[in-house]
């Protein structure tokens, strides 16, 4: 899908723009303002990171994905670096934690819910104490969804986040606060690691 365009590779997170045009993220505020993107696809939000000030790693398994978001940084002053790696197989030596800002814009949720709890390890062995992690996903009981659809979640494919899932993956080691409204099958967390 990324040869073509991919759907979702429409320009930044729109809850991303929010949290840090608000003051709430920034890499001031989140000193030394190291940040990893997982599951980055194309850099949209890792370019959008690095142009306010974070150092910023892009990780996505998709070589087309990775090669596109390179050839867009190439034109940017503050270039993310962007790494191959699978979520759960990630390269210490090439993705050194800790990280001060942990950014999903819709990657957990395209995990299969048994794959979940191990990619949520993953992401928190990648933060210390007061790390913040923003995760915006596909969100509803999936007996809910319909069959399938173009325009949003669907019972085809991945299953969205079920509504307490996020507690369930995160809730022991981080502070979960919904950010905004959730609604029309989507959510965006934000989580301090305690």
């Amino acid at each position: 899908m990324y040869r073509r365009g991919a759907p979702w590779e429409s320009g930044p997170r729109p809850a991303l723009v929010e949290l840090c045009e608000a003051g709430r993220i920034t890499a001031e505020r989140l000193h030394p303002g190291r940040a990893i993107d997982v599951g980055c696809g194309t850099g949209v939000d890792s370019l959008y990171l690095a142009e306010r000030g974070f150092d910023v790693v892009g990780v996505d398994f998709s070589e087309v994905a990775i090669g596109r978001a390179r050839k867009a940084a190439v034109d940017s002053e503050r270039s993310p670096r962007f790494v191959i790696a699978d979520l759960l197989q990630l390269p210490n030596d090439a993705i050194p934690g800790p990280f001060d800002l942990l950014f999903d814009g819709g990657t957990l949720d395209d995990f299969p819910p048994d794959k979940r709890p191990a990619v949520a390890s993953a992401i928190t062995r990648l933060a210390r104490p007061g790390s913040v992690f923003v995760m915006w996903c596909f969100y509803a009981r999936t007996a809910d969804l319909p069959r399938m659809s173009f325009q949003g979640p669907s019972r085809w494919g991945a299953p969205p986040i079920e509504p307490g899932e996020e507690a369930a993956l995160f809730g022991d080691q981080w502070q979960i606060e919904t950010y905004g409204p959730t609604g029309q099958g989507s959510a965006c967390f934000v989580m301090v690691k305690t």
